[in-house]
């Protein structure tokens, strides 16, 4: 709530005149082009998969996997 009355500009008291408002400062990132961004959501959902197999591999969920080779042995 604060930032917001410090953002808007002050009110004039006679028509034509304004206080001289400063500047807001911008830095120079002007973030990743589409093809970064493409290339990180990519990453993203691969290190996801990648955890979500090993979670289920080695995690509590291993309890439920069965062995096809020991089910099926002559």
């Amino acid at each position: 709530m604060l930032s917001y009355f410090i953002s808007t500009p002050s009110v004039y008291t006679l028509p034509g005149t304004w206080e001289k408002q400063p500047l807001i400062k911008h830095g120079n990132y002007a973030g990743l082009p589409p093809e970064g961004q493409i290339v990180v959501i990519i990453l993203i959902l691969l290190f996801l998969v990648t955890g979500y197999g090993l979670y289920v591999a080695f995690g509590p969920p291993n309890q439920n996997l069965t062995d096809p080779w020991d089910e099926h042995d002559d």
